[in-house]
């Protein structure tokens, strides 16, 4: 675990540590606003990030008036990080967090979820019936590669035991991608130090080397069978809870015409409130559009807490 933070990357993110052990693992989160409040916004972020992603917007949420919760998973951010790539599956990753909630007291939640929050977060709630009070859902999948991915030249070659491990570890692929897909204010100084400092004090790759060769490709993948039961379950009383969505609209990855509609068209009140569209936002959608990212969310968090 990384216990202390260079002074540079303090300054944007001077939130008090906080570690929950599991599994013989120290996982990281932070947990502001309210002490000892059983309703809870949570923020989840994806590959390769961690709560960092949120540093603007948790500011207005906690002005809302809202406990806020930001958690690292394991391989990720300050948590420690695995030795077998199967510690990372994507359904030991929800196991992980639910015991995080379950350590912080926290009886229901408001989740945004971006990237692989999408599979980690839904897997969570199902796991765990009343937990997940309403939802925010930004540039997200429920665990099915995309067309993008079934198309990207040698994107198949991630799940190759010597190409994967070179592309993932030594290349540092997925952090060079959100250089490429974040703007420009993160591409150097102290937010781009953030985001490298879990690959830097661990000398590994951590979940970065797993979440890729977790996304299904069908049937007979580890994944597929988890991927199918979220996609089943979307459209249950389970997720009929309040719902926004926020998307970047220049995501490649998981686009408006694909991942959005798909979501919009399953769940019980996908289409209830118009999406909310960041210009020129890219798959890390946070970075582009950090206030409408917090609006959406605290606008769930009034419906869903009262």
């Amino acid at each position: 675990m990384i216990e202390t933070l260079p002074a540079d990357v303090a300054e944007l993110w001077p939130y008090e540590p906080r570690w929950t052990k599991v599994g013989g693992y120290h996982l990281h989160h932070i947990d502001e606003g309210p002490a000892g409040s059983p309703d809870a916004v949570v923020l989840l972020a994806g590959n390769p990030t961690w709560g960092f992603l949120y540093r603007d917007i948790i500011p207005p949420i906690l002005d809302a008036g809202f406990r806020v919760l930001a958690l690292d998973y394991l391989g990720m951010g300050r948590s420690d990080h695995a030795r077998r790539e199967e510690e990372y599956a994507i359904q030991h990753h929800a196991d992980r967090v639910r015991a995080q909630l379950r350590g912080a007291g926290v009886e229901r939640a408001v989740f945004f979820m971006q990237d692989w929050a999408g599979p980690i977060g839904l897997t969570a709630a199902l796991d765990r019936p009343g937990l997940l009070a309403g939802m925010v859902l930004a540039n997200t999948f429920w665990g099915e590669q995309s067309e993008f991915q079934k198309n990207a030249l040698g994107w198949r070659s991630l799940h190759a035991p010597v190409s994967g491990a070179l592309l993932l570890g030594k290349r540092r692929m997925f952090t060079s991608a959100l250089r490429l897909s974040g703007p420009r204010s993160i591409h150097d100084g102290a937010a781009w130090k953030a985001y490298n400092l879990p690959f830097d004090a661990h000398t590994s790759p951590g979940s970065t080397y797993a979440f890729p060769r977790a996304i299904s490709t069908g049937p007979g993948h580890p994944t597929h069978e988890l991927a199918r039961r979220i996609y089943d379950a979307m459209a249950t009383e389970v997720f009929d809870i309040p719902t926004r969505f926020v998307w970047g609209d220049s995501d490649a990855v998981f686009t408006r015409e694909e991942q959005e509609a798909t979501f919009r068209a399953r769940l019980p009140r996908g289409e209830e409130h118009p999406t909310v569209v960041v210009p020129g936002g890219r798959h890390f959608v946070q970075e582009y559009g950090p206030q409408q990212c917090a609006d959406a969310t605290i606008a769930v968090a009034q419906e869903a807490f009262g």
